[in-house]
């Protein structure tokens, strides 16, 4: 039997949810977890909460609630890390900018990727928190960036990637990476804002997190758990083809 392992993807909404969040990590024990909105300042709680460090990479400082802190997207693994890559498909990576909302153009967007070992087996996951649009709906900033997502999908090879893409699946970005790559979660979930915690209540059916991956390897088992955060998780068995 091919080696598989234990995946979820979570946009954990900066330090809002963390009485709900940290009890699901440590039920679900997933292999190797990703996630998006992940403050700088909260990573020594999370490797304590989780046991083991972070593949973290900042995308933008911001004053929130009257204190400035940095937000990004991070990887973390159970499973011995082998390597790590990160590809900046916009912004500098050398300069984390200062976000002003809603300019889009004031956040860095990124690709981070680590390959994992278990047994013999070699498994490369990656995410990214994708550029967001009012109301999911497309515009220029999103097919720009969807270029240079392309591109860094491209140089990293064979993966599976989970996000956040500010895109919702049947419009025309997600459309775009379901022809590259295989969506593989179900089609019975039909959204994946959780409207309990979203600030914007009104917004509904729109599935834009995701995890795709190439043709080397299989996503089974993907269930979406909700109750933890503005966004509900995604829980998946990666194997290798």
């Amino acid at each position: 039997m091919a080696d598989s392992i234990s995946l979820v993807h979570l946009n954990i909404e900066l330090n809002q949810h963390f009485e709900r969040i940290f009890p699901f990590f440590e039920k679900v024990n997933p292999d190797v977890l990703c996630v998006q909105e992940l403050r700088e300042e909260d990573i020594p709680l999370f490797e304590k909460n989780i046991g083991v460090k972070c593949l973290y990479v900042p995308m933008a400082h911001q004053v929130y609630r009257g204190f400035s802190e940095t937000f990004g997207v991070g990887i973390f693994s159970k499973l011995p890390v082998l390597s790590t890559g990160v590809k900046n498909y916009y912004g500098n990576a050398e300069k984390v900018p200062d976000y002003i909302n809603p300019d889009q153009n004031t956040v860095s967007r990124v690709l981070v990727y680590c390959d994992v070992v278990k047994n013999d087996s070699i498994f490369r996951i990656g995410t990214t928190h994708f550029t967001w649009t009012f109301g999911g709906v497309p515009d220029d900033l999103q097919r720009r960036d969807l270029k240079g997502f392309l591109l860094a999908l491209e140089e990293a090879g064979e993966i599976v990637f989970t996000g956040d893409f500010n895109a919702p699946r049947g419009g025309e970005i997600f459309g775009e990476l379901a022809k590259r790559f295989k969506d593989n979660v179900p089609q019975k979930y039909t959204t994946s804002i959780d409207v309990e915690f979203h600030k914007n209540p009104n917004i509904r059916n729109l599935m834009v997190d995701g995890i795709f991956s190439t043709k080397g390897y299989s996503v089974e088992g993907v269930e979406m758990i909700c109750g933890l955060s503005d966004h509900c998780a995604l829980v998946a068995k990666v194997s290798k083809v």
